[in-house]
């Protein structure tokens, strides 16, 4: 599966567990970046998205792909920030 592919899974499927709607149904790329202190993720990709929790209140999210071993979604709510470890799921 392709990158963005997979972060577009990994979005609808944190946004649809918490009760949220993914908006346009796309994530788009937003930065690819060097992680030099884990080596379990070297590179970082970050797809950017948003999300509605009722809507109408448009809000953001990332998902960061770490290759060759890693997948976060992080959501921006009202509460705060939830941040979902997806690897190894």
């Amino acid at each position: 599966m392709q990158g963005r592919q997979k972060a577009r899974r990994a979005a609808g499927n944190v946004c649809s567990n918490h009760g949220l709607q993914l908006l346009d149904d796309t994530v788009s790329l937003s930065s690819i970046t060097w992680n030099l202190g884990d080596p379990r993720s070297r590179i970082l990709v970050n797809y950017s998205f948003e999300f509605a929790t009722n809507g109408a209140i448009r809000r953001n999210g990332v998902v960061t792909i770490g290759f060759p071993a890693a997948l976060t979604v992080t959501l921006d709510l009202e509460e705060g920030r939830l941040i979902e470890d997806l690897w190894g799921r």
